[in-house]
């Protein structure tokens, strides 16, 4: 129908009718890309409102999931800080229960949880510039490159951490299994392990790539916090 009337137009030379009929169809194409323009920007910011609802929620229950172990090497660090005077002879007393635990224990380090399932699903598909909000991409951009170097510096630790109780078992020995809940119970010979030259030395080894570890993880969880914040203020959420 346009065209045929087109066609009428140029054969009698109506040349006002004829811009007409092109200002009208310019117009429309131009209206029915900015209304299809609009209708993706509407579905695109609804996403990510979804996406940020769902990173803030998988943060918090990040932190929560991570908090109980980082608390438990939190205080396996510190008794093998305490310890330490003892069996360098700086200090003279018997070792305490949870110490020994701790020299046990202490090559413990795999890293705790730090995966988002939103974040995964968003790197994945391409869509993490999605994400438009300067202050979210830069705490996003902090907390991956964190992790980043938490996991390369794993990597290290683990390649130099010891587990005592297997070299050095004279040492170290399990008085009562594992149960399925719980901590094993162990005895430790406090003046053997002052006279031997090669535990002390591993013993200080695996104390500070404990600490290392520790100390990486920390940098991770500020960086949750950090992020936790700027979801909160993005969704107007105040937490008690």
């Amino acid at each position: 129908m346009l065209l045929g009337r087109v066609q009428q137009r140029l054969r009698s030379q109506n040349w006002t009718g004829l811009v007409m009929e092109f200002a009208i169809v310019v117009v429309g194409v131009f209206l029915g890309l900015q209304v299809q323009e609009w209708a993706e920007e509407q579905d695109r910011r609804k996403l990510e409102i979804s996406y940020t609802e769902r990173l803030h929620d998988e943060v918090m229950e990040l932190q929560a999931t991570r908090a109980q172990l980082i608390e438990l090497r939190f205080q396996t660090s510190n008794s093998l800080n305490s310890l330490t005077p003892v069996l360098f002879s700086a200090i003279d007393r018997p070792i305490t229960i949870q110490e020994c635990s701790s020299v046990a224990e202490a090559y413990f380090v795999t890293n705790p949880t730090d995966d988002l399932a939103s974040l995964i699903a968003l790197q994945s598909s391409g869509r993490l510039s999605m994400l438009r909000n300067e202050q979210l991409s830069a705490a996003l951009r902090s907390f991956l490159l964190t992790r980043a170097r938490a996991r390369d510096s794993q990597m290290g630790i683990a390649a130099a951490i010891r587990m005592l109780s297997s070299k050095y078992p004279h040492l170290i020995q399990i008085v009562s299994p594992t149960p399925i809940e719980g901590n094993a119970s162990y005895r430790c010979d406090v003046d053997g392990m002052r006279a031997s030259k090669a535990f002390l030395n591993d013993f200080d080894i695996t104390r500070s790539n404990l600490a290392f570890h520790i100390r990486d993880n920390a940098n991770v969880s500020r960086n949750l916090v950090s992020l936790h914040n700027v979801l909160d203020e993005i969704l107007n959420i105040e937490h008690e």
